[in-house]
């Protein structure tokens, strides 16, 4: 009887010894994914947002070395793991529907500007051509390139290749729908269809327009020599 009961213990401690082990190996998997890239246990999908506060003027070259303007918003991070924001955080969530996703992501994602940009204004104080003489809006003939968490989270987290949409279009093209939830530091990003139409310097003034009413605006000298 001793004997027997000597091999229950055995059998017990390595049964605890093998479920600690494997308590181990899945805590680290926890941790990582399988392309090595640090994940967390995340309730929504969009870990902080910022409140529009400034633009931040960016120089670079996009689309077969043209001359851009790419513009990010920037202002107060309402972050989602922060105590102190979580009121603020969990209703601006709820405004966008973005609950419910309960799942493991990556850290370090991009979050979203936290106000929907209702419209945007390019302006020359150069002529352009016939149709757009110095002063008149060009966002038929400047193209916009964004990306956004909105349709991803709409879809209900439905996981694709372009869950986070991004778009390319003449600003004129744009809707409401495609300038919610942008990612902020991906930036709004100006180029041109047409470069031919523009010479020489010119003093590009861009204008956001939020849906709260903010208004923010910043002026690029690019030139196209």
């Amino acid at each position: 009887m001793k004997k027997i009961f000597r091999q229950i213990v055995r059998c017990v401690g390595l049964i605890s010894i093998l479920a600690f082990a494997s308590s181990c190996d899945k805590n680290e998997d926890e941790g990582n994914n399988n392309s090595g890239v640090a994940t967390e246990y995340a309730e929504s999908c969009i870990p902080y947002y910022v409140v529009p506060d400034t633009l931040v003027l960016k120089e670079g070259k996009y689309l077969d070395s043209e001359p851009v303007v790419t513009i990010c918003v920037e202002g107060k991070c309402i972050y989602q793991n922060h105590d102190s924001d979580k009121a603020q955080y969990e209703a601006l969530a709820k405004k966008y529907g973005d609950i419910g996703y309960n799942r493991k992501t990556s850290i370090g994602r991009e979050g979203a500007i936290s106000v929907a940009i209702d419209s945007i204004s390019v302006v020359s104080d150069a002529d352009i051509d016939a149709s757009h003489p110095k002063g008149t809006e060009l966002s038929d003939i400047v193209k916009l390139n964004t990306r956004s968490h909105y349709l991803f989270i709409k879809s209900g987290y439905k996981d694709t290749n372009d869950q986070y949409t991004d778009k390319d279009k003449f600003i004129s093209e744009y809707t409401k729908e495609d300038l919610t939830l942008l990612f902020n530091r991906h930036g709004l990003i100006f180029h041109l269809d047409n470069t031919m139409a523009f010479k020489g310097t010119q003093n590009l003034a861009i204008t956001i327009y939020f849906e709260n009413g903010k208004i923010l605006s910043t002026t690029q000298v690019i030139n196209f020599d």
